[in-house]
């Protein structure tokens, strides 16, 4: 009976020891780390023959620097004390190949408690181990780049990294075993929402979004967080981690740009369109300004607010394609609302690119400025009017420059009339003087001459008395008395020449006067001409350069 049950135990560990052997690699050693045997599942996971190891020294699997370490002399010092060593290996297989394994060495136990080798059980776990390091590189790497805190499922915390803390302002100790509600803004913390919040992590549902919180001192913080229920074996959740990344930086500037969109959108025509051309969407300034509804534009060409000829031309093609390049357009563009209307608008086409750089639509800011444009090409007319007055102007102050001249030169002209007309009165005066002086030397001859008639008849009586003796007497005295009355007709002649030559000296004294007054006349008008042409040409050339610098103003 004894020996049916020692056979019975004999064949139970031969079939567990066989069952071992078809599951494990095996691998037996001394006590003095050289290889004794080892089964296939052995050699096959570390790539060698059994001729190739045995005999040779457990130390081939192991690391260069771990063979040489206090640590692996008292690895095997320990086997040899009968100690059992249990826990996962990196060891070497041929060829330098990095294998885990997961691996037991169990001293042999001889009759009297010695150890007398060694037997190691293995299990290969390489490709799980790599798969666990991956893991955990993953969640390493998580933590060194995110902010993650752990939670009960009732909410307490457990830890959180290093990031999580900066973050949040708080050391460990300060928020370990508290309430994740600590860091929600009261108004969220006694709401529905925030109970609801946690019962579904604690129905295992998983939960991300951006959320404001507190950090310390009450100061807001936004995060963009993933709540994740970790699930046990069973799948039920039994504690939550949460990874997070402060996002308040962009948060703050999404809302500035968001703002900054928003305000444009108020303030401008806003339009959006395909690569091809076609509406996407308008906002109410843009229909407003082109007198359609949204739903009369949308999925339309572009080209129904261009005039005809400018659509069919290559540059308005060129305007697309370069649109498509990603090429930003700005100008001051005509386009053509409801009804054939013309309209000019400010505008900026904005290609919107995508992550790889790639336009996928184009955004259009627009002003209305028709009025202004209205208003410039008035302003260019009024300035191509003025251009002409201001020419006319300089040509007319040139005019009254040439007038004010020969007015001058006239002037100059008259002042020398006057003074000829002065000399030639002075001779006049001179000339009647003269007469005047021939006038009394006529009357001395008459004087003379009646004296000489009279001594003529004197001696003519004096002779008849005479008689015979006295006839040539006679005959001088009727000659003398003949040339006296020759010489007074001829003084008579003269006098009234003389008389005459006065009263022409007179004449030409009178007429001398009236042209000098004539003369000063002239003077005055010209003076005063010139003086008038000289106010007129400063306010010509005045007017010439204020029309110049309005011109100057207007473009």
């Amino acid at each position: 009976m004894f020996n049916l049950q020692r056979k019975s135990l004999v064949q139970n560990a031969i079939a567990q020891a066989a069952a071992i052997d078809r599951s494990q690699a095996v691998i037996e050693f001394k006590l003095d780390g050289t290889i004794v045997t080892a089964n296939r599942n052995f050699l096959d996971a570390v790539g060698y023959s059994l001729d190739e190891i045995r005999g040779k020294h457990h130390r081939i699997f192991v690391d260069p620097a771990e063979r040489e370490s206090a640590a692996y002399r008292e690895f095997w010092a320990r086997l040899n004390r009968g100690e059992f060593q249990a826990t996962q290996y990196k060891r070497f297989g041929k060829g330098g190949r990095e294998i885990w394994i997961q691996a037991s060495y169990n001293p042999i136990i001889d009759a009297g408690g010695r150890p007398t080798g060694v037997i190691k059980f293995a299990t290969d776990i390489t490709a799980q181990k790599i798969r666990s390091m991956e893991e955990a590189g993953k969640i390493a790497a998580i933590a060194r780049a995110q902010a993650v805190i752990e939670f009960n499922m009732d909410g307490t915390i457990v830890t959180a990294n290093d990031n999580f803390l900066r973050a949040m302002g708080y050391t460990l100790a300060e928020i370990q075993g508290k309430h994740h509600s600590m860091f929600v803004v009261p108004a969220d913390r006694d709401s529905a929402a925030y109970r609801e919040f946690w019962a579904r992590l604690n129905r295992g549902d998983y939960q991300a979004a951006e959320y404001k919180r507190l950090a310390k001192g009450a100061r807001e913080i936004w995060i963009l967080a993933t709540y994740n229920p970790i699930l046990n074996e069973a799948g039920k959740p039994f504690k939550v981690v949460k990874f997070a990344t402060d996002v308040t930086a962009q948060k703050l500037k999404a809302a500035d740009n968001d703002g900054q969109i928003e305000a444009i959108r108020k303030s401008q025509a806003v339009i959006e369109f395909n690569m091809d051309g076609t509406v996407r969407a308008a906002n109410q300034n843009f229909l407003g300004a082109m007198g359609y509804t949204l739903s009369e534009v949308q999925g339309k060409h572009h080209g129904m607010f261009v005039e005809p000829a400018e659509r069919n031309a290559p540059a308005y093609r060129e305007f697309w394609e370069k649109l498509n390049r990603g090429q930003y357009q700005a100008a001051e563009y005509k386009r053509i609302a409801k009804g054939g209307r013309e309209i000019w608008i400010q505008a900026s086409y904005n290609p919107i690119l995508d992550l790889n750089g790639k336009p996928f639509k184009v955004v259009k800011y627009a002003t209305d400025v028709t009025m202004q444009a209205v208003m410039r090409r008035k302003a260019e007319n009024a300035r191509g009017l003025i251009e002409q007055v201001a020419a006319g102007s300089e040509e007319m102050s040139a005019s009254i420059r040439e007038i004010s001249s020969t007015m001058s030169k006239s002037k100059a002209n008259a002042a020398g009339a006057t003074e000829r007309v002065d000399a030639a009165d002075q001779q006049a005066q001179r000339l009647n003087v003269a007469a005047q002086a021939m006038s009394g030397i006529v009357e001395l001859i008459g004087n003379i001459t009646g004296q000489i008639n009279l001594l003529a008849l004197n001696a003519t009586i004096e002779s008849a008395r005479a008689g015979e003796a006295g006839r040539g007497f006679a005959v001088v005295a009727s000659e003398v008395k003949n040339l006296a009355n020759q010489a007074k007709h001829a003084t008579d002649t003269i006098s009234k020449e003389i008389e005459s030559l006065n009263g022409v000296a007179g004449d030409v004294a009178g007429s001398l006067t009236a042209i000098k007054a004539a003369i000063a006349d002239v003077n005055e008008f010209i003076a005063s001409t010139a003086a008038a042409v000289e106010e007129q040409s400063i306010v010509t050339q005045d007017m010439s350069n204020n029309m110049q610098r309005a011109s100057a103003e207007l473009s």
